[in-house]
């Protein structure tokens, strides 16, 4: 099998890249897809920079250009649920579009969430489970995204209510869209670099460097276990 791993800023995916056998780098869209191995095992990862668009294209290059049989997307966003703090993770139960009108239900693929794929899950909690520093720190849940950065207590309020997530960013549903429309199993990894309130600009630039390497050294840990004894 081979991963496809995205990350939207260079942070995202340095550990990756740092980890990564590289035989091929192929300059597209502004960025560069990198292919190799990680831990014995085929990937193709790619920075594939902020919001939907860049996003999903990205992520359908991965799928069709270069083989991806599975898309991991790995990354920061801002917390929403009650009781998610800074630096805990959130692993997708689904994901789906903050800012899309309810008209585009009635157009292919007439879905407003995107389930993730739940072997890609299970494996993503035996590598948490793995990695003493995120005990307690895990959480299942809806993942918002959109062409917002949401820093503001009345705009957080609002999502809440309408969509119960568990957090929020700006890549996420465009990749699983993506993904579901090649038939490629997906999930999206964030750890939380902000509680997407009024803090969020000051909180997002002390904690994303961390938050960034915590979600690829969950990745990492993901291709280590891949393929072993649950």
């Amino acid at each position: 099998m081979k991963w496809g791993i995205l990350g939207a800023l260079d942070a995202e995916i340095k550990e990756i890249r740092r980890h990564m056998h590289i035989d091929r780098e192929t300059p597209l869209f502004g960025t560069a897809f990198y292919e190799g191995t990680v831990s014995g095992h085929d990937v193709v990862l790619v920075c594939c920079g902020v919001g939907k668009v860049n996003a999903a294209v990205c992520a359908a290059t991965a799928c069709d250009r270069f083989g991806a049989d599975c898309i991991v997307n790995v990354g920061i966003a801002g917390a929403m649920a009650p009781g998610l703090h800074i630096l805990d993770v959130v692993v997708s139960s689904e994901a789906g579009f903050h800012d899309q009108d309810m008209v585009m239900l009635d157009y292919y693929p007439k879905r407003a969430f995107f389930p993730a794929d739940e072997p890609l899950a299970a494996l993503c909690l035996r590598a948490c489970d793995a990695i003493p520093a995120l005990a307690g720190r895990v959480h299942r849940g809806r993942i918002l995204s959109g062409d917002q950065f949401v820093g503001d207590a009345q705009t957080k309020q609002a999502l809440n209510a309408r969509f119960a997530p568990a957090c929020v960013e700006m890549e996420g549903a465009a990749i699983a869209h993506a993904a579901f429309m090649f038939g490629k199993p997906y999930l999206v990894i964030r750890t939380m670099s902000d509680s997407a309130d009024d803090a969020a600009d000051e909180t997002y630039d002390n904690f994303i460097d961390e938050a960034a390497h915590t979600s690829a050294t969950i990745v990492l840990k993901m291709l280590e276990l891949s393929g072993s004894p649950a």
